[in-house]
């Protein structure tokens, strides 16, 4: 079965086109395990096309999706839910899901492009001020890496925010600004002693940890077989 969802009619002629793979790519966003995007142009004009690649394959992500339906669905719902609370983001133009049954196999989503650039260093202060906007609405933006902050005519735009509701309070909070510090490769906030910030900073110390052990342990089982 093949679904494509639009908020508006004339919009699903665009799902339709990529699909018959009636586009021009005009350029490589990312192409990677995780996900291939791309800024094509469709029927004259360009948008932002998204296939995650990882999560259409993995078995238990296709077994949520009985229940929770792609992940194209839910960030195209994300990109909806950014811009009803008030944020700056792309807009969501629709998605496409194949289903065996009641499980998703294969999808996409389509967004608009938004033409900016990733933030920098110097554009800090700006990302400092939208990060605790959304964590005073009560909300974490869920990847909160420099480059996920867009700066479009000198204003923020949220790109990959997952924009989940805050139920950690402080400690989300500040494992945010960690995380955020960490993608500037350099000491560039100064942090109280609280509760909230050291056990923020526990938790990243022990995810780091987790990563790395985790790596080593693959690497060492694909030297095993490799030796097989």
């Amino acid at each position: 079965m093949l679904k494509f969802y639009s908020e508006k009619e004339s919009q699903k002629d665009i799902l339709m086109a990529i699909k018959n793979q009636n586009f021009n790519v005009l350029k490589t966003l990312k192409d990677d395990q995780r996900s291939k995007v791309y800024l094509v142009e469709v029927l004259g004009n360009r948008y932002v096309y998204k296939v995650p690649t990882e999560k259409n394959k993995r078995v238990w992500q296709r077994f949520l999706s009985i229940f929770r339906g792609s992940e194209s669905k839910r960030e195209f719902d994300n990109y909806n839910k950014i811009l009803n609370e008030g944020f700056k983001g792309p807009k969501g133009i629709g998605y496409f899901e194949k289903k065996i049954g009641p499980v998703v196999v294969d999808s996409f989503l389509v967004s608009s492009f938004l033409d900016g650039r990733n933030s920098k260093l110097e554009d800090l202060s700006l990302v400092e001020k939208e990060l605790r906007k959304i964590h005073d609405s009560g909300y974490l933006h869920g990847d909160s890496q420099l480059s996920n902050f867009m700066i479009v005519e000198d204003e923020i735009y949220l790109i990959d925010a997952k924009m989940k509701r805050n139920i950690y309070g402080g400690f989300g909070a500040s494992y945010e600004f960690i995380y955020l510090e960490e993608s500037c490769h350099k000491k560039v906030f100064e942090y109280d002693n609280s509760i909230y910030y050291r056990g923020a900073k526990l938790l990243n110390e022990y995810l780091h940890f987790y990563g790395k052990l985790r790596k080593k342990i693959k690497n060492f089982f694909r030297g095993k077989e490799k030796e097989s």
